[in-house]
């Protein structure tokens, strides 16, 4: 009898076991497999389309484009609100709280890739995908500071309530992965190590390419600190120059087809889904005053089914403008840029995005020789015919060379070149680089230049005697709830119109 009551006991055993080892496995998903078996090369990939479809070309983009009035919200909806800065628009933590997550969700994504391909990863020979990533996280946190500020960095994806860092120590870091990524992919270069391949649909592998991106960006976030640090335009200078003798010819992500198949530039698909943005007289009256051939394209009718509709541009902050919604009768809209125009010309709709173009490094380089007061001719010659490049690009004739242009500039830059750097440098970021503009505006002020850039016409900008056009945007609603160290920051949200980023002269 006992050794039946030991063959029972055995075999509940084994069924107990049996049960366990089905039971491990019942919820997980073959399909979905942990993030540690996860190859980082392939995060890479989604790691540089949300960087360029969500951060660089999402809604921070389309706001930055009414507050620097290089398009005009219209159409009775939350761009109408911005455009007459509305407080419940421009200071709501509501306004930009998808793109605060969805970078925050992709800087997880790139630090998770990040720890695998580091010493003492699984995948520490990936030294190529790591500089990439590196690269990567510098642009996401840099983008982040310059709109937000203070930001959780340090323990940022690490817990639910992250502290907030000092913009200050956030350009630290920005400036460590910039420095990180380089050695790393200048070591990739020199070992042949090349395991990004195809999943890098930014340059196809190409590492040269990368390292010269890498230095374009330490020139972008060192030119940003020239009001707070006295080396910061050296800085800017050299790291620019070292882009430019690597070949730096922008960082842009192709690949883009058509509106109708959902495969479509962001910004062309967020005009041909919700029709809230115009040109802007700003933008048009400064084309016009300088015979810019550019004003064709970036002023094309609003045509529905062949049918002109409308030709004006809109103009910045006016009450009539603002309240119009594009429609099908004569009259209902307005001019628009071409790229936008995706009922008109397809080739908005496979337009790249810029992560960082040409035209802005050979700009940046133009600027700080001409503060310097040497020759700028050159740079700025390859600036401009940059951008008329870009421009010529969208089915609509630039009726002109950049050269003749730039020499049509002769007596605006003797009188003041920094400025018509800085205009021109404006018109070129109408397309897609609004975030970059925005960040000008600010820092010229700090510098004391403000004369010298383009000057804002939106009479909203000021309510009352009060400053209604903000100097930095409102944190996310989620972490206004979630996180006290957010929460406490952003209070009633008006902070963001007195409240200066540290490197444009504020504390935070």
């Amino acid at each position: 009898m006992k050794k039946y009551i030991y063959l029972a006991a055995a075999l509940l055993s084994l069924s107990l076991a049996s049960c366990e080892d089905v039971m491990d496995d019942i919820n997980k998903r073959p399909d979905n497999p942990a993030n540690e078996m996860i190859n980082p090369a392939l995060q890479l990939t989604d790691g540089i389309m949300s960087t360029g479809y969500s951060t660089v070309s999402g809604n921070l983009a389309w706001v930055a484009s009414s507050l620097t009035e290089q398009l005009v919200g219209v159409g009775l909806n939350q761009f109408y609100n911005l455009e007459i800065r509305n407080v419940s628009q421009t200071a709501s933590s509501s306004t930009c709280n998808n793109e605060w997550n969805s970078t925050y969700y992709n800087i997880n994504n790139l630090k998770l890739a990040l720890a695998k391909a580091e010493e003492g990863g699984l995948y520490p020979e990936y030294v190529d995908v790591r500089g990439m990533v590196k690269t990567l996280l510098a642009l996401n946190y840099g983008i982040l500071t310059d709109l937000f500020g203070d930001i959780p960095c340090s323990e940022a994806t690490e817990n639910t309530q992250p502290k907030v860092d000092k913009q200050q120590d956030v350009y630290t870091t920005i400036f460590s992965y910039l420095d990180g990524a380089i050695a790393d992919l200048e070591s990739a270069k020199a070992d042949g190590v090349a395991f990004a391949g195809s999943q890098d649909i930014l340059y196809n592998g190409d590492l040269d390419k990368w390292i010269a991106f890498a230095y374009a960006l330490k020139a972008r976030y060192n030119l940003h600190l020239m009001a707070v640090d006295q080396n910061a335009a050296a800085n800017a200078l050299a790291a620019a120059q070292k882009a430019k003798e690597l070949g730096f010819d922008g960082a842009e992500i192709t690949g883009f087809t058509s509106y109708a198949s959902s495969n479509c530039n962001p910004w062309a698909a967020f005009w041909g889904d919700r029709n809230y943005n115009a040109s802007s007289k700003t933008v048009a009256d400064l084309m016009n005053d300088r015979n810019d051939p550019r004003i064709d394209v970036y002023s094309t009718p609003w045509a529905y089914q062949g049918e002109v509709l409308a030709t004006e541009v809109a103009v910045p902050g006016d009450l009539e403008d603002a309240r119009t919604v594009y429609g099908t009768a004569e009259g209902q809209g307005f001019a628009l840029p071409a790229w936008l125009n995706v009922y008109s010309f397809a080739e908005g709709e496979s337009a790249s995005i810029h992560m960082m173009s040409k035209a802005e490094l050979y700009f940046i380089l133009a600027e700080l020789e001409a503060r310097n007061g040497s020759d700028y001719s050159e740079d700025f010659a390859a600036a401009v015919e940059a951008s008329f490049a870009d421009y010529g690009s969208f089915g609509v004739a630039v009726n002109g060379t950049a050269a003749d242009y730039v020499a049509s500039l002769s007596s605006r830059l003797s009188e003041n070149a920094l400025k018509e750097i800085m205009i021109q440098k404006y018109l070129s970021q109408c397309r897609d680089e609004q975030i970059e503009t925005y960040n000008d505006f600010r820092r010229m002020e700090a510098l004391g230049n403000a004369g010298d850039y383009v000057q804002k016409t939106n009479g909203y900008n000021t309510q009352g005697g009060n400053n209604r056009w903000p100097v930095r945007y409102p944190y996310g609603n989620s972490d206004v709830i979630a996180n006290p160290n957010v929460a406490d920051l952003y209070g009633d949200g008006m902070y963001v119109f007195t409240e200066k980023v540290w490197w444009a002269g504020g504390t935070r």
